[in-house]
């Protein structure tokens, strides 16, 4: 019997997503036209608001409108060594910013053991896949974690100085444990063990799928041409 999910009619399938942070990498790297860079966010953007992510959607909107706006128009007016010294980090900011978007997708709409799952389907390493499973879970749990101390802080009414000690020393701690109990949990669920696995879970691509893939093939090509041309 094959578990449905909920994220089954919304999202990539993993192995199409894992291929389209790789393509849009390649993109990113050897593209040198704004034109293809918005394009390239606008297309992104309409895929966090196809899977339902519309309030992330907006965020990565304003943020990337935000770098643009830092870059050519504030820094150009702003004096030159703040300017020079900000400017650099704006640039790399804007060119690592479509694969954030694609990472944000993964971790928001694709479960964990979806992914484990084509990573096994694609004969990744146990020592790839067993570190990034419980990384990716990591981060999760001590954002939950920071909430919960926010929490606590609000009731006791902590304020000043006082607020970073609250939060660093439990964070500390709280990060310390958090680790250990993630990678016990996956050893128990035998993640470590070689022999082959078995998964009620069916991967397969759907039309969503290939529409994401040609795209994102239509802009390597795209960014190769215009590098080529611009030579």
């Amino acid at each position: 019997m094959v578990r449905k999910s909920k994220y089954e009619n919304t999202v990539l399938d993993p192995r199409a997503a894992l291929m389209l942070l790789f393509l849009v990498t390649v993109v990113v790297f050897a593209q040198q036209s704004l034109y293809l860079e918005l394009a390239l966010v606008a297309a992104l953007i309409s895929l966090f608001l196809y899977s339902g992510l519309f309030k992330n959607g907006l965020i990565l909107f304003l943020g990337f409108g935000f770098l643009l706006a830092l870059q050519y128009y504030i820094f150009p007016n702003a004096p030159q060594v703040f300017a020079h010294f900000f400017a650099i980090l704006t640039t790399y900011a804007r060119k690592v910013f479509p694969c954030i978007m694609v990472g944000m997708l993964i971790v928001k709409t694709i479960p964990m053991r979806y992914l484990i799952l084509a990573m096994r389907k694609w004969r990744f390493p146990q020592k790839l896949i067993i570190p990034l499973s419980v990384t990716l879970c990591y981060f999760p749990v001590i954002r939950e974690e920071i909430g919960h101390i926010r929490d606590a802080m609000k009731l006791r009414k902590v304020k000043g100085i006082a607020k970073a000690e609250a939060i660093f020393v439990p964070l500390i701690f709280s990060a310390a444990n958090t680790a250990e109990e993630l990678g016990a949990a996956a050893v128990t669920r035998g993640i470590e063990n070689p022999a082959p696995k078995t998964s009620v879970i069916e991967l397969r691509f759907r039309l969503q799928d290939y529409i994401c893939l040609v795209v994102s093939l239509i802009f390597v090509w795209a960014a190769f041409w215009l590098r080529r041309g611009a030579v």
